[in-house]
C-alpha cells in the first residue's frame, strides 16, 4: 500500500512553494525521545519547541526533519489502528507514551510547515459528543484525525499549494494536538485506577 505523506520530499515544486511558507520558520532543537519514560521532561520540551523562535535553520533541513515526523506519525497511527482492530486499550503506559510523542511532532510540524489557519473557520472541539471516560472512542477521533491529516493531499499532489486544503491540514494538526492531550490524560487516568 503506498503511503503518501512518506513522498513528500520527492515533490520538488511542492517542496519549492513550501520552503518559502517555512524559510523564516525556526523551530527548536528539542527531539522527541521514544519510550523516554519522563513524561514531565517531554512536555518540557514541547514547551521550548513553542518558545524557542531565534534559531534559523536550512529549509532542506527542516524538510528532512518534516519527513522524519511524518513518516513516525504514520508509524504512531498504524499502533493506534492495530489497537482499535483489535479492541486492545490495556497498555496505557503505551498510549500516554505516543500520545506525548504525537503532540511534540504535531507541535513542531506545526511550526515547520507554517501552514495557514483559516480564520473564519468556526471554533469547534475535535471531541464533542464522544464519552472520554474510555480510550476507545478518544482513539478512534485520534486516528481519523491522523488519517485525515496525512492523506491530506497538499502533501502529494504536484502544483500549486491548494490554501484550502493546506487549512484543513492545519486545523487537523490543531486538533491532533488537543486529542493527544486527552489520550495522555484518559490512559493515565484509567492506569492510576487499575493500579491503585
Amino acid at each position: 500500500m503506498k503511503k503518501p505523506y512518506l513522498t513528500f520530499a520527492f515533490q520538488p515544486l511542492l517542496f519549492v512553494t513550501l520552503t518559502l511558507f517555512i524559510a523564516t520558520v525556526s523551530p527548536s532543537r528539542a527531539q522527541a525521545i521514544p519510550g523516554q519514560p519522563d513524561l514531565g521532561m517531554r512536555e518540557h520540551q514541547m514547551g521550548q519547541l513553542e518558545r524557542d523562535t531565534t534559531k534559523k535553520r536550512e529549509p532542506k533541513d527542516v524538510m528532512a526533519e518534516v519527513n522524519d515526523d511524518l513518516a513516525r506519525l504514520g508509524v504512531l497511527r498504524e499502533g493506534i489502528s492495530a489497537a482499535l482492530k483489535a479492541n486492545n486499550f490495556l497498555d496505557y503506559k503505551n498510549f500516554m507514551d505516543n500520545a506525548v510523542e504525537i503532540k511534540l511532532r504535531s507541535t513542531r510540524l506545526r511550526t515547520d510547515l507554517a501552514l495557514p489557519l483559516d480564520e473564519k473557520a468556526p471554533k469547534h472541539d475535535p471531541l464533542k459528543g464522544v464519552d472520554n471516560t474510555t480510550l476507545a472512542p478518544v482513539l478512534s477521533v485520534f486516528d481519523k484525525l491522523l488519517d485525515s491529516f496525512l492523506h491530506n493531499p497538499v502533501f502529494t499532489d504536484t502544483g500549486a499549494v491548494d490554501l484550502q486544503l493546506a487549512a484543513k491540514a492545519r486545523q487537523d494538526l490543531e486538533d491532533i494536538i488537543v486529542v493527544s492531550d486527552k489520550v495522555r490524560k484518559t490512559a493515565e487516568k484509567l492506569s492510576k485506577s487499575k493500579n491503585p
